[in-house]
């Protein structure tokens, strides 16, 4: 591999970042309307704060992989080392396999938070009507 072959990887990276970011971004105004609520739920609350730590260890896990892809690319064209070259795109990968991970447990978790705060919704609609039609 060429030594530009990790900088053509970088707007990749970026892409994902940029994602990432919008989640986590999309995730904490989500988690403030939700502590402004009368009836908060702590547990959902909870598990949505989980979700924003793995996203932010995603994050994280991105922006190094970036900084290896370019330690990597800048290595083989100041030396012409292969085996640094090879290391530092071995650990760039790592991190973005990494990254991939979390946001992969992001998704699968993001969708059981979802259902179990649509089933409280229903719950608390519910028991609003019930009230209502016992006042009446």
């Amino acid at each position: 591999m060429e030594w530009y072959g990790p900088i053509t990887i970088l707007p990749a990276v970026g892409m994902i970042i940029l994602s990432t970011t919008h989640f986590l971004v999309a995730l904490n105004n989500e988690i403030v309307e939700l502590e402004r609520e009368p009836m908060q739920d702590r547990e959902v609350i909870a598990s949505k704060l989980s979700q924003l730590k793995r996203l932010g260890w995603a994050n994280s896990s991105l922006y190094a992989s970036a900084l290896f892809f370019l330690i990597a690319g800048l290595w083989k064209a100041a030396t012409m080392q292969e085996d640094m070259f090879f290391a530092w795109m071995l650990v760039g990968v790592c991190a973005m396999t990494l990254a991939l991970g979390f946001l992969f447990v992001h998704s699968l978790k993001s969708i059981s938070i979802r259902q179990k705060r649509l089933m409280l919704s229903e719950e608390a609609k519910t028991r609003n009507e019930n009230s209502n039609r016992a006042q009446d």
